[in-house]
Order: structure tokens, then sequence, then C-alpha cells
């Protein structure tokens, strides 16, 4: 369940970063609509960052615990989740700290 979670999370992380680019590449300044689209951007933002952080924590844990066999896709599943939280949690230290 945990590497179903990690998986929906990464799709909207990725839809995300691909509004986000859309958005920073066609949108004027001056257009009020601008700032809309980052904020329409958000959403799927959080909800990855809802959907992936608990559930990679939680999955790597797992692994460290007991150590099962894990498939090349599980593999990678696991490592694009920790790189995400790890992104998460640089970006909280940041603004904590600046």
């Amino acid at each position: 369940m945990a590497l179903l979670s990690i998986s929906v999370g990464v799709a909207f992380f990725v839809v995300a970063i691909i509004w986000f680019g859309f958005s920073a590449i066609f949108g004027q300044m001056e257009n009020s609509g601008f700032a809309y689209g980052f904020i329409l951007g958000m959403f799927p933002a959080f909800i990855s960052l809802v959907l992936i952080v608990p559930s990679t924590l939680y999955r790597t844990v797992f692994v460290f615990a007991y150590k099962p066999e894990q498939t090349l896709k599980e593999k990678v599943i696991l490592s694009l989740g920790l790189f995400i939280t790890l992104l998460c949690f640089s970006a909280l230290i940041k603004l904590i700290y600046t």
C-alpha cells in the first residue's frame, strides 16, 4: 500500500512540476492569471507531499527492519520517494533558517 501511495504521489509531483513549468514559460508577469496558475499548481504539489512523505518514511523503516527482497520496480519507487522527501525536508530547513 505504501508503494501505491508513493507512486500516485510521484505522479502528482510530476504534474505539479509540469504545471509550474508551463506557468513560468508561457505566463505573462503583468497578467493576474500568472499568479493564479502558480496557486493552482500548489494543489497537486501539496497532495503529492501528503502522499509521499509518510508512505516513504513508513516503507523505509519497514525495509530496514525486515529486509525483504525487493524487485527493481519497488527499489525505484522507494528511491523516488526518498528523493522527493529529501527535497521537501531540505526546503523546509531552508525556510526555517532564512
